[in-house]
């Protein structure tokens, strides 16, 4: 099989194509050009009415044989840039790669010149504006009176040619009857001029129709075919540029590695946090300080009141000084036993006034070290009763912290103890933290964002002691993975979601 390398029409050089006639017949038309115009419709329904390309090319190609009263009319189609011959009239198809030679020659000389070839020549053709040769080896083969060859083109490209022919033998299967004029010799000018406007209104109802039937590769094979084929047009350089670009960047993001990050929300964290909790059961006096207060250690943070205490105090203080008297007297009589029992309820006394005090002072709510108050604002519970254990205020020691990490799952795998981060948060976005990798919760918990894990992260030096860096500020981290093309990191992506899909639904 020969291939069929359309040329592709060049903007600049290429003529409007002639409008097409119309196929209403005008006021002063012949009955016989009526008829054939009312016949370019009735060939278009007899294609459109059958179930399939193959079915509809065939009726197409009998009712146009009995039409022009040819002996034959032949279509033939490209398929993957090759012309065969697939159609005969009455009937008669044709199984891929079986084709008639001269039949097909000659389909293949007009298709690559573009223009209706017919033979014996027209009285007022030019012989050397076409190349005939095959068309004449055909006539004398087949011993043929006449012969045309219709290219079937849309948009400047071939897709397929229609041949006619007709001889003056006479059939013996097929007799004239009496009075039955004889076949005419060739192609008349109205022949051919009829055949013009048949092919333009056939060739998109054919090509499109052919486009819907084909299986979904070979549409594929014929879209990357005639991609070669512009590409090989130096006028389509601006395609070419175009491949050349995609083509890079496919080889850039399969073949480069490039590092990347996952990116998840940050918090920071002091690396211990003190509650102060009531030391007994009471009411709250006064408060010193409340959330974001920096404090020193040993500093009062808030008071309880002590009166019940002090009341207390005060009668222990009474019953010791009765004892420390009754010891007397009994020490000044020589009573031993008196004084014995009288030195003993006085140690007792004073043993409740030594607890007595230090409940007293524990009252007073002191800072253990030096820190932030990261929790609890006690100026709205001034008076108000509180039990022993109730919790306070929260420390957090001012300059050790740490950084907590919510990643989400679908990147938790990937995370191991020991990579390196970098943060910034919110509050100070111009400074980068340095982080390592301190340990990978296994613990999940819920948010309004989706499942996320915790990772605690410290500090490697890089920014840690920037200043303004308290505990409860949030951010941005994103942690350094080791390289890997753009492309494997989405296709990886893509398969792992595949994958949980099939799971879910098969």
């Amino acid at each position: 099989m020969s291939t069929i390398v359309s040329p592709r029409p060049n903007p600049a050089e290429q003529k409007p194509a002639p409008p097409v006639a119309p196929l209403s017949a005008p006021a002063d038309a012949s009955p016989a050009t009526a008829l054939n115009d009312s016949s370019a419709v009735a060939c278009l329904q007899a294609f459109l009415s059958e179930k399939d390309w193959t079915s509809g090319a065939a009726a197409f190609a009998t009712l146009l044989n009995q039409q022009m009263k040819c002996h034959r009319v032949a279509l033939g189609w490209v398929s993957g840039q090759t012309l065969r011959l697939r159609v005969l009239s009455d009937g008669v198809l044709l199984e891929e790669g079986v084709a008639l030679p001269e039949l097909h020659q000659a389909m293949l000389e007009a298709a690559h010149q573009q223009k209706m070839l017919s033979w014996p020549l027209p009285q007022e053709a030019d012989p050397s504006n076409a190349i005939t040769m095959a068309h004449q080896t055909l006539c004398r083969v087949q011993g043929l009176s006449g012969l045309v060859t219709v290219p079937l083109a849309q948009g400047g490209v071939v897709m397929g040619a229609l041949t006619l022919e007709r001889t003056t033998q006479v059939d013996s299967l097929r007799p004239l009857s009496f009075g039955q004029p004889q076949v005419p010799r060739g192609f008349s000018d109205e022949d051919l001029q009829w055949l013009t406007r048949l092919a333009q209104l056939m060739a998109p109802a054919l090509g499109l129709r052919y486009r819907l039937e084909q299986p979904w590769y070979e549409r594929g094979r014929g879209w990357l075919e005639s991609l070669r084929l512009r590409l090989a047009d130096p006028r389509e350089r601006p395609l070419r540029w175009s491949v050349l670009a995609f083509f890079g960047i496919m080889s850039f993001g399969i073949g480069l590695p490039l590092p990347y990050q996952v990116t998840a929300t940050a918090r920071l964290e002091g690396a211990v946090q003190r509650v102060m909790s009531a030391p007994q059961d009471g009411f709250l006096r006064e408060a010193h300080v409340h959330a974001g207060d920096v404090v020193k250690a040993g500093q009062v943070l808030a008071e309880m009141s002590d009166d019940d205490l002090q009341s207390a105090l005060r009668a222990r203080n009474a019953e010791a000084a009765q004892h420390e008297n009754a010891f007397a007297e009994a020490f000044a009589r020589g009573d031993r036993a008196q004084a014995s029992m009288a030195q003993s309820k006085l140690s007792e006394a004073r043993a409740q006034i030594a607890l007595i005090d230090q409940q007293i002072a524990r009252l007073k709510i002191t800072s253990p070290f030096d820190g932030v108050v990261i929790a609890g604002d006690l100026r709205q519970q001034l008076g108000a009763p509180v039990k022993r254990g109730d919790n306070l205020l929260t420390l957090a020691p001012g300059l050790d912290w740490r950084v907590v990490i919510e990643v989400d799952e679908s990147d938790i795998a990937a995370l191991s103890k020991g990579q390196m981060a970098r943060l910034r948060l919110a509050a100070i976005p111009d400074q980068t933290i340095g982080l390592v990798l301190n340990r990978v919760t296994p613990v999940a918990k819920t948010t309004p964002n989706g499942v996320r894990y915790e990772i605690e992260a410290m500090p490697t030096g890089a920014g840690a002691g920037a200043r303004g860096l308290r505990p409860g500020l949030q951010g941005v981290a994103r942690i350094d993975m080791p390289p890997r093309p753009l492309l494997w990191r989405a296709a990886d992506r893509a398969w792992q979601w595949a994958r949980m899909q099939a799971w879910t639904f098969f």
